[in-house]
């Protein structure tokens, strides 16, 4: 029997913290409009400019690229790896998919009017969001699973070629990365959704192989570049060298810390993250439907986002228990047969 890899609590900590930017940046643009009322409850950007939701993702491409890199073992098999990932992504994305789809379809059955048919092949791959945001298509099928998620399943699909990299050649492997992806973002070729997402994903990657003065001497680079005029050159780098910065901050926090209450909320936000990010989009457009959002109160402001976590909490955790049982089920039908 294979022996269990140990679970990396600073993992869960910068997952934990990714996720809670994500969270309240979708709250704060639904409940403002989309940033045209102002904000009542939480700001949308951070120091240098940077956008709360880009440094929310910036830090789940990471955390995912180190996740991806410590979990998998020799001898590492390619189709094997793709069978793992199109598992772990694909079941509970349809699963949340065909409930959202059915709700919205019935209430809204205008909003779909437009999308052709040949869409649904960008749903059925978990790349529908992606096409719209990357301008591929006007209209979609799309529900849930945001921009990121076809993002990263063209970095799932691109890891086998990136670990075998540095593995033999861990200098060639950075400098051809950032010979293709640095001209490709500032052409705009892949609207600013995957280049640099791709070396924040091998930057994860590469963390595992960092030494102690490694460690500090990338912290140190991120700090001095952010503390100099450069970082007003580009907003996506700015802020990508931030996320590494504060990257190698929690990671070296949570080497230190030993709190075991803070280590089962961060493993029980890993645990739900996925279905977190699926759900929690969908929910709080809902919520805010029912509310005049040019008048809304700052106390109806603060319980309508306890009522938002409270929702996602208990509606990510039925979609997590719901994909478990469809597993078990049909590993049992399978057995059967």
């Amino acid at each position: 029997m294979p022996v269990k890899r140990p679970r990396l609590f600073y993992l869960d900590l910068i997952r934990t913290v990714a996720l809670i930017s994500i969270l309240i940046i979708h709250f704060n643009a639904s409940v403002t409009g989309y940033f045209t009322y102002p904000s009542r409850l939480f700001g949308s950007i951070l120091p240098f400019g940077i956008y709360l939701g880009d440094f929310g993702s910036s830090l789940f491409f990471m955390v995912s690229g180190t996740a991806l890199a410590f979990t998998t073992k020799e001898p590492f098999s390619v189709m094997a790896f793709y069978k793992k990932r199109a598992k772990a992504v694909y079941p509970m994305f349809w699963l949340a998919w065909c409930i959202f789809f059915s709700l919205r379809f019935v209430t809204r059955p205008w909003y779909y009017a437009s999308a052709k048919p040949v869409t649904l092949i960008l749903t059925v791959l978990g790349l529908d969001n992606y096409a719209v945001a990357a301008g591929w298509v006007s209209q979609d099928f799309a529900c849930v699973g945001e921009w990121f998620l076809g993002s990263i399943l063209f970095l799932y699909l691109l890891f086998p070629l990136l670990r075998a990299g540095l593995k033999k050649h861990p200098v060639l492997t950075w400098a051809a990365a950032a010979a293709v992806c640095l001209p490709v973002h500032a052409a705009g070729w892949d609207a600013h959704l995957l280049a640099v997402h791709l070396l924040e994903f091998l930057f994860g990657m590469t963390f595992l192989r960092f030494g102690k003065r490694a460690k500090i001497l990338t912290a140190a680079v991120c700090a001095v570049f952010l503390l100099s005029p450069l970082w007003k050159l580009d907003s996506k780098i700015t802020c990508a060298l931030a996320s590494a910065l504060v990257f190698v901050v929690l990671a070296w926090l949570g080497g230190r810390i030993h709190c075991p209450p803070l280590q089962n909320f961060c493993a029980l936000a890993g645990k739900y993250s996925y279905a977190i990010f699926l759900t929690h989009h969908v929910i709080i457009l809902r919520l805010v439907e029912a509310f005049d959002l040019s008048a809304i109160t700052r106390r109806d402001t603060v319980l309508l986002f306890g009522a938002y976590l409270f929702l996602v909490g208990l509606i990510s955790a039925l979609l997590f228990r719901l994909d478990k049982a469809v597993h078990s089920g049909t590993a049992a039908l399978f057995a059967k047969s």
